[in-house]
């Protein structure tokens, strides 16, 4: 695949728009169940190579604080523009891993992780601890 690479958005705001945290629902799921590392780097393994094929590089987009940088978001969401066959794929699989990991969580951990995806989009916003 000799795709050009995408083009970042870096003047445009950040191209995550986030509903939820993932990053701290995952690293709940990770405690709770020892399977779950594994399904969800397999998953997260396809989107790396997607994004390689691609050139995406997380690197040239705007984080919307500093712990949203390591986020698979950035990723994700240029190859849903730019590749169909992601698309595609993110459409089937993305509502199985919601399921999964959401199956692991209470409904008020779930709560908090769509408060600290709000939340992290303030730029005066530092501290994510404090959502504990």
């Amino acid at each position: 695949m000799n795709s050009p690479p995408i083009q970042p958005q870096k003047n445009s705001g950040p191209i995550a728009s986030c509903k939820i945290c993932t990053i701290q629902l995952e690293s709940l799921c990770y405690q709770r169940a020892w399977w779950f590392r594994a399904f969800r780097e397999l998953l997260a393994t396809g989107i790396r190579l997607f994004a390689i094929a691609y050139r995406v590089e997380p690197k040239e987009y705007l984080a919307r604080s500093p712990m949203c940088f390591r986020c698979l978001r950035f990723r994700k969401n240029a190859l849903k523009l730019n590749s169909p066959l992601f698309d595609w794929l993110d459409g089937y699989l993305n509502p199985m891993f919601n399921r999964v990991r959401d199956s692991l969580l209470t409904t008020d951990e779930l709560e908090r992780a769509r408060l600290l995806a709000r939340r992290a989009g303030d730029p005066d916003y530092l501290d994510h601890i404090k959502l504990r």
